[in-house]
């Protein structure tokens, strides 16, 4: 199922939630700009979920190098 599509309000709204405050002649340049990047979006494979982050599955004992025999 496809997420529903923002519309121009719903856009300009989520970039003021962010602190993104646009003079009125560059908020149809962001409308536009977000349509492509929702577009980039889709295409990232999501194969994992978020418990796979590399934060949640790093464990750094396995990743340190063997103690060697000359240690002190």
């Amino acid at each position: 199922m496809d997420d529903p599509q923002p519309d121009r309000d719903d856009i300009l709204a989520i970039a003021r939630l962010a602190g993104l405050h646009l003079p009125a002649a560059y908020e149809s340049e962001l409308v536009d700009a977000y349509t492509h990047v929702r577009r980039l979006v889709s295409l990232v494979p999501r194969p994992h979920t978020r418990s796979d982050e590399p934060a949640h599955v790093f464990d750094p004992a396995k990743a340190a190098p063997p103690p060697s025999a000359d240690a002190d």
